[in-house]
């Protein structure tokens, strides 16, 4: 049987305006997140830099924030009803806190609504889900359970997306923690061709990266030398018709591309896969067609001899197959639903088998790699879904939407496994764009709207939630005890992996990061929006 569990940590505004005294009630505190709403109704800042951005898609996740699990039904329900609430002044108090705290918020998403001259659902008579964790205990035992590394020495290079496990761990406790824009810790900046959201991948001396013109008409290939910074040579893809439809802040170079040491490979959307050698020479070209909202934003993954590839598209045939890494040569190609979906693959080691997990379309699916042919599948995610798989001891997480669910589940099995391999399911919460981090046997998650949450990996239990002021795109590094969060503005947030929000250090770039990090050998590569920087402790 399902069961709920509602626990949530204390929480402290930080970067953002503080409730005034007489909001909060002692005797009947408000839990984490009605703190949270209740601050941002009063919050100019939440208005500029969440609500006055926000899409049409953003708005019908934003206003479900609402259904708290400490709302006003629920206080009735648990303090006796309405007649028994409304005889006790204290009582009657908090509850009239409660709807004021709603009807404020709710008015505040009508705001946002009438941008668009819509109504808001909620005006509709649509009703969201009570926020909380759902946990259910598996069937299944868990099996031994690893990552897959995309070549032999990646464990020491920062190949792909996310770096060698594809879950910004670096195991590295000598990074600087303190950086500015005036030069403090920068080893060196240099200038980047063409404008890109990929993140850097690195390979010994060798860094690479990708970028487009304005129109997406022209894209590249960049490769620079990781102790100068200094630019050894730029590669032209073939030049095909733009996609339609990319959003500005997705771009025509928002995949990163991966490397095994010997060659390069980068997905760069209606100019297909190129893979070029470490001094630059084309390999081969692989063509593809992208019909898709907001443009491409998968990232390419290497297993064994394949480069894989899986893009979801809405409005033409989704895009799911392997390539010979060496040849360009088409291995397998499978059929995935059409959806929208910008997330990366990734391969464990389950048992004696592994598996490509990918979330997308409203369910996660574990594949056979070396074939494409489906193994399992878990319903659960929205239909987008931008964050990547997140590897744990036991399980495995899928965060998703704008403020969506997280799910922990085993992999493995056959067919559909969601009534026996699902763990738990965090309501909402879940980030659009970056992929939460696990650390210290939890899972921390900075969604883009600038709330800081923190689940125990095990049960889902809610330990933390906070809200920063600030937006978030990048997906964090961890270093020990240590994540590093990189901001929209330019800000690193350097957070302790505790039970609280610490925030040990905030640092400048001066300059927009939508970029993940790379780290190899104490040195991080960030890439802002014109620059590549080296940060170092010097």
């Amino acid at each position: 049987m399902w069961k709920w569990s509602l626990v949530f940590g204390v929480s402290l505004f930080l970067g953002v305006a503080r409730m005034p005294a007489g909001d909060g009630d002692e005797k009947y505190p408000l839990d984490a997140q009605l703190k949270v709403l209740a601050a941002d109704v009063k919050n100019k800042k939440y208005r500029e830099l969440v609500l006055e951005k926000m899409l049409i898609t953003d708005l019908a996740a934003e206003w479900q924030r609402v259904a708290t699990a400490d709302n006003a039904e629920s206080f009735l329900a648990k303090h006796g009803g309405k007649q028994k609430v409304q005889a006790d002044p204290a009582l009657k108090k908090a509850y009239e806190l409660r709807l004021k705290i709603r009807t404020d918020y709710l008015e505040l998403m009508r705001q946002g609504y009438r941008k668009y001259k819509q109504v808001p659902p909620f005006d509709r008579g649509a009703k969201a889900e009570p926020a909380g964790t759902v946990i259910r205990k598996t069937t299944e035992p868990a099996a031994a359970l690893a990552i897959v590394l995309p070549s032999p020495g990646a464990e020491r290079q920062w190949p792909r997306f996310r770096g060698p496990s594809g879950q910004g761990d670096t195991n590295q406790t000598s990074l600087p923690t303190v950086w500015d824009k005036d030069g403090r810790n920068i080893v060196w900046r240099t200038r980047v061709p063409g404008a890109g959201n990929s993140s850097p991948i690195v390979w010994g001396d060798h860094i690479f990266l990708t970028s487009a013109d304005p129109k997406g008409t022209k894209r590249f290939v960049h490769c620079f030398n990781r102790q100068t910074g200094k630019l050894r040579w730029t590669r032209q893809a073939p030049v095909r018709p733009a996609e339609t439809g990319v959003w500005p802040k997705n771009g025509f170079a928002t995949s990163t591309p991966v490397t095994d040491g010997q060659r390069v490979i980068a997905f760069l959307g209606s100019c297909g896969l190129v893979c070029f050698d470490f001094n630059g020479k084309l390999q081969w070209h692989h063509e593809l067609t992208i019909k898709t909202t907001h443009g491409a934003g998968s990232s390419p993954l290497l297993y064994q001899d394949l480069v894989i590839l899986a893009q979801d598209q809405n409005r033409t045939e989704s895009i799911f197959l392997a390539l010979d890494k060496a040849t360009g040569k088409k291995v397998w190609e499978g059929k995935r639903a059409r959806g929208m979906t910008w997330t990366t693959p990734i391969v464990v080691r389950v048992g004696e088998r592994d598996e490509l997990v990918l979330a997308g379309a409203e369910t996660v699916r574990g594949y056979d790699p070396s074939t494409g042919k489906e193994l399992w599948s878990l319903k659960g995610p929205t239909q987008e879904v931008v964050p990547a798989i997140v590897v744990g001891k036991d399980l495995l997480y899928s965060a998703s939407g704008r403020n969506g669910p997280t799910l922990a589940f085993r992999p493995g099995g056959s067919r559909d496994v969601t009534a026996t391999h699902l763990a738990w399911r965090a309501v909402r919460g879940g980030p659009h764009v970056p992929t939460p981090a696990y650390a210290k046997g939890r899972l921390f998650t900075c969604n883009d709207t600038g709330v800081f949450s923190c689940l125990d990996a095990v049960t889902g239990k809610l330990i933390f939630l906070e809200r920063i002021s600030d937006r978030f795109a990048a997906s964090p590094i961890v270093a020990g005890d240590l994540l590093y969060f990189p901001s929209e503005t330019g800000i690193t947030y350097v957070v302790r992996a505790g039970d609280t929000l610490d925030i040990v250090a905030r640092n400048d770039l001066g300059a927009p990061i939508l970029a993940s990090p790379a780290v190899v050998e104490g040195r991080i590569y960030m890439r802002t929006d014109a620059e590549l920087v080296c940060l170092g402790n010097r």
